[in-house]
């Protein structure tokens, strides 16, 4: 099956409605956010998109993307590949939504005046959510090796705590 590119804005209600199926791909250098994190924009968002209607009426879209992006090690400083992978089911915040009524493992977005949601955004969003919060090579793997790594150590005198917070003050208002 030939990937095809994805589109930009969807109408999920309409979507839902022809229960749509989309698998197609977005380019990286499309994704300008995750593009400012990552070390190349080359390369592509593989992403499968079902649109249908859940058990109680509402509105779904099931949505797969991946990629392989590279990013700088934190410890390192060095290229280190990561596997991003969005899995998850969306649906529209509509006027006539009761947000008590929709499932926990729903995630509610917005739609604009047209009834329209940014679908390029929406993924975009949810790769750079995936992403590690500081991605760095496992420590074996790493140049840096936990020999070269050091650790701060603390006097004896930053453990001590005053004894009464308010002394300070004090000393403030009776100078000596």
């Amino acid at each position: 099956m030939q990937k095809v590119k994805m589109p930009v804005e969807l109408d999920p209600v309409k979507s839902a409605q022809k229960r749509s199926d989309f698998v197609g791909i977005y380019q990286l250098k499309d994704l300008t956010r995750l593009h400012e994190i990552v070390l190349s924009d080359s390369g592509q968002v593989d992403t499968d998109l079902k649109c249908t209607y859940d058990e109680q009426g509402l509105p779904i879209m099931l949505i797969n993307a991946k990629t392989v992006v590279d990013v700088s090690c934190e410890r390192c400083g060095g290229r280190l590949t990561q596997n991003l992978s969005v899995s998850s089911t969306f649906t529209p915040k509509l006027s006539r939504t009761d947000e008590d009524l929709i499932p926990s493992d729903y995630t509610l977005v917005d739609v604009n005046e047209y009834g329209l949601l940014n679908l390029l955004t929406l993924i975009e969003d949810e790769l750079i959510l995936s992403m590690p919060l500081v991605p760095k090579h496992p420590v074996d793997e790493c140049a840096i090796q936990e020999q070269d790594m050091s650790w701060g150590e603390l006097d004896e005198a930053a453990y001590k705590k005053p004894a009464n917070p308010f002394d300070v003050l004090k000393s403030l208002k009776n100078p000596k």
